[in-house]
């Protein structure tokens, strides 16, 4: 290998070592998020509404002296905008609590689950008629699994019925287990519904989740609901300490802890009467223009908690209304916060190029011989660049990385049986593409989707969809493109015959008639027949040039064609006739393709509307009542109903179109 190409190699391999050790720095030098508001303060502000500025609204929740809060005083951007004395929300607003019972063998061996049971009965019965008539409260139970026992009502018999129903669960090993995350993501997703409610979720717990463990997603489900937890936690008895503290920090709410299990009833009545009577609605006139930002400051006795709204908005939740506080864990600062992120991003796709190319160059063999020779090509001697500007216009692959990945995509793809087949279905499809280059930008493009939809969403379910509606989408394209060109090719077909037979009559030989009717026909029937011209120019049989016309447009009508003129040059006969035959026999065939077509259109309506049916009445069900189709999504029964209504309903969409598909 000469000098220069050696240079160029090290230059790659120097290239994908330096990417990979600034990859490795800026992943460890540190990136960090922003922290949310803190939880557990005697003051937190929760929802701040100024859709109406003159007549703006902040509720918040105050856990010291009731009689403090007469001298609420607030500031909008420094200016003091306090109207009327706090007023307690659950008089006039509407509040949604969900109820969340750990029943663990350890809630329910220490005597903890019975405590919260009768103090969680006792402050629904103590409620006043306003806090009945504003309140919903739904009930749901942790053991191996999160189960909702009762939706959200006003109904206080039926909450109390549920909540007698809660129990351990029946089998002695359930007990050992608790879904507690799972639980109160259920009481998150559910709450979220309740969009017109203040959400709530009282927890009373005593082990630690050890099915789902998926912490994350249940403080998602917190935080889209706009909730606030308040915890009763029972210590020492396998729930780990300060289990729930970091999600009451993050979206506000309390925590209050005991290690004694009959106790913890005393704390779930605090609990419910923070939740009825701490909490409080303000009315003020906002001083900051529409679409502006407000710095809110609510002071109560010695305690201030602050919130930035955009004037015009309804904001709620913690999270959403806590002023951003940048946080590092040290490194290098020119790699935190969102430049960062992007920056860490982009080195590592260009990580994995340099790891790519390495491994390219492990797995791929070199033909030095060819390089070496190369330059003493008599034919490129001749013709420098001759032949280059066709290939150049038909590939993708127009640096040497990327050449390099599709030889040995190649090379995996000839080993799998893939590059065949692949080849075969562009040609059908007539995309002047190498196969090797199709599957490597087929996978590029797979893999570059379900990454950056990842990256971008969060969720691994979407990114999973994402990637597969990219896998298929380029193979329906391919099948169409392919399906579009057959039927084109297919409808010329007779005429093709015809004219061919008419050739013949006047005195043409067969390879002057294809030669002359593929200068006359309509593409693609004029391309494949002078692809044949030239193919049997070059030494190829007719027949064989005809029947490779045949595979690659799957036509069975063009093979018989074919046959037909191979058994006449054999035999003898009037070819000019028996094409003539042959035409009039598709044209036939094809006027009774279509009378039964046109007899078979209901049936392939009826299918496809009996498709789409139950999908579209579905979506309208869901955006109209949220709450009465989420069983079919929240529920184990209702995600099995709804996998079985989905395979019910493709077994009978495939049943009818069996029944409506005739081969002629």
């Amino acid at each position: 290998m000469s000098a220069p190409h050696r240079s160029i190699r090290r230059r790659y391999r120097l290239v994908a070592v330096v990417a990979a050790m600034v990859a490795a720095v800026g992943l460890f030098s540190g990136w960090t998020g922003t922290a949310g508001a803190a939880g557990g303060d005697a003051l937190q502000i929760r929802r701040v509404d100024t859709t109406q500025p003159a007549a703006s609204r902040v509720q918040f929740l105050f856990t010291g002296d009731p009689a403090e809060v007469k001298g609420t005083v607030l500031t909008d951007g420094g200016t003091d905008v306090t109207g009327a004395a706090p007023t307690k929300l659950a008089d006039t607003d509407k509040v949604a609590v969900a109820l969340v019972f750990d029943v663990s063998n350890e809630m329910d061996q220490t005597g903890a689950l019975v405590s919260a049971k009768d103090s969680a009965k006792a402050w629904l019965r103590g409620r006043t008629d306003a806090e009945r008539a504003n309140q919903l409260v739904a009930v749901y139970t942790s053991s191996d699994k999160a189960v909702q026992i009762q939706t959200f009502t006003a109904d206080t018999q039926r909450i109390l019925a549920a909540i007698d129903r809660v129990a351990p669960p029946a089998e002695a090993s359930a007990g050992d287990k608790s879904a507690l995350w799972g639980a109160i993501r259920l009481a998150g997703d559910d709450l979220a519904a309740q969009h017109r409610y203040q959400a709530n979720i009282l927890v009373m717990a005593g082990k630690s989740d050890n099915v789902t463990g998926d912490r994350s997603a249940a403080n998602g489900a917190v935080a889209n609901a706009g909730a606030s937890v308040f915890a009763a936690e029972l210590l020492g008895h396998g729930l780990n300490p300060g289990s729930l503290d970091s999600m009451v920090r993050a979206n506000g709410g309390l925590v209050l802890t005991t290690d004694t299990g009959t106790d913890l009833g005393s704390l779930v009545g605090q609990l419910g009467t923070t939740i009825d009577d701490k909490q409080f609605t303000m009315t003020y006139a906002s001083s900051t223009a529409t679409g502006s930002v407000a710095d809110l400051s609510l002071q109560v006795g010695d305690q201030t908690a602050a919130a930035s709204v955009v004037v015009g908005s309804d904001v709620i939740g913690a999270t959403s209304l806590a002023p951003e506080v940048k946080s590092s864990a040290g490194g290098i600062s020119a790699l935190q916060g969102p430049v960062g992120l992007a920056l860490m991003i982009i080195v590592a796709v260009a990580a994995g190029c340099g790891l790519a190319y390495g491994a390219i160059m492990v797995f791929v063999k070199e033909d030095r011989l060819s390089s070496v020779l190369q330059p003493y090509d008599e034919a490129l001697v001749a013709a420098p660049g001759a032949g280059q500007d066709d290939e150049a216009a038909t590939s993708l692959a127009r640096t040497a990385l990327v050449q390099r990945a599709v030889e040995l995509t190649e090379q995996v793809a000839g080993q799998r049986g893939v590059l065949a087949s692949t080849e075969a279905a562009l040609e059908r499809a007539n995309l002047p593409l190498r196969a090797g280059e199709a599957l490597f930008f087929y996978a590029a493009i797979v893999v570059v989707a379900t990454l950056l939809s990842l990256v971008v969403t969060g969720s691994v379910l979407l990114g999973l969809i994402v990637g597969l509606l990219a896998a298929l989408l380029p193979v329906a394209v391919v099948n169409f493109l392919a399906s579009r060109r057959r039927k084109a090719f297919m409808a010329l077909l007779p005429d093709t015959l015809s004219l061919l037979a008419g050739t013949l009559r006047a005195g043409y030989s067969l390879m002057q008639g294809v030669e002359a009717v593929s200068q006359e026909v309509a593409e693609p029937m004029g391309l494949e027949l002078r692809r044949v011209v030239t193919e049997a120019r070059l030494g190829r049989p007719l027949e064989e040039a005809l029947d490779g016309v045949a595979e690659r447009m799957a036509s069975d009508d063009f093979a018989w064609a074919v046959m037909a003129i191979r058994i006449q040059r054999e035999v003898g006969g009037n070819l000019s006739e028996l094409l003539l035959t042959v035409a009039d026999t598709m044209v036939a065939r094809e006027r009774l393709r279509r009378d039964v077509a046109a007899l078979t259109a209901e049936g392939r309506m009826s299918a496809y509307i009996l498709i789409a049916l139950p999908v579209g009445l579905g979506g309208v069900m869901f955006m109209m009542n949220r709450e009465y189709t989420s069983k079919l999504l929240n529920t184990t029964l209702g995600n099995v109903l709804l996998a079985a209504a989905v395979v019910s309903a493709g077994v009978g969409f495939m049943w009818m179109r069996k029944i409506i598909n005739i081969r002629i």
